[in-house]
């Protein structure tokens, strides 16, 4: 695997820093590297540990990955109309990814279609109750039941919830329905 040299490093490192309108001190007092060391690092004249890497990462809000990396990692990801391939989850029910192109995100992002025709439900069991779901109804007439509470949502209509109880979303009717739903989800979990 290959990694980036400690010139750019220390260039990310600075560059970071600066956009976030942080000083040497700052960041030290969130990662516990010394602001001499930061200094050091962010010159291109050593390199910290892994371990002090990862500090330093989380200090600034940024994964890892981001500073070894030889490609710099993107702060910004287009996704353009009609370019999702739309995966079946039954008869009638598709879902379209809109994300995935920022490594490392902890936000999730799909449309879900229900065609017209026959029922269809889509099921995201319970989870981590720090996780959080939002969905949005672009078209259509969709039930939402978060445990043991339904809701009807309607065109326009968005309903947030925790991951602690399992949602279920079934479409009202027979007439298509559009569904944006957007989720956060753990570090460890795979972008």
């Amino acid at each position: 695997m290959q990694i980036v040299d400690v010139t750019e490093l220390g260039r990310r490192v600075r560059a970071l820093r600066l956009q976030r309108g942080m000083t040497l001190k700052q960041v030290e007092s969130l990662c516990g590297l010394s602001a001499t060391h930061l200094s050091e690092v962010e010159r291109g004249r050593t390199s910290p540990t892994l371990g002090a890497l990862t500090r330093l990462a989380v200090a600034l809000g940024r994964e890892t990955a981001y500073f070894l990396e030889p490609e710099e990692l993107p702060e910004v990801a287009v996704h353009r109309g009609g370019e999702a391939k739309p995966e079946t989850l039954g008869p009638s029910l598709t879902s379209a990814t809109l994300t995935g192109g920022i490594p490392g995100s902890q936000l999730t992002a799909r449309e879900l279609r229900f065609e017209r025709g026959a029922s269809a439900a889509h099921r995201e069991d319970a989870g981590d109750a720090e996780q959080e779901a939002l969905y949005f109804v672009l078209e259509g007439e969709v039930e939402l039941r978060v445990g043991d509470e339904t809701t009807r949502l309607s065109h326009g209509d968005a309903l947030q919830a925790t991951h602690a109880l399992p949602h279920v979303l079934s479409r009202v009717g027979h007439e298509p329905a559009r569904v944006l739903v957007t989720s956060t989800r753990t570090s460890k979990e795979p972008a």
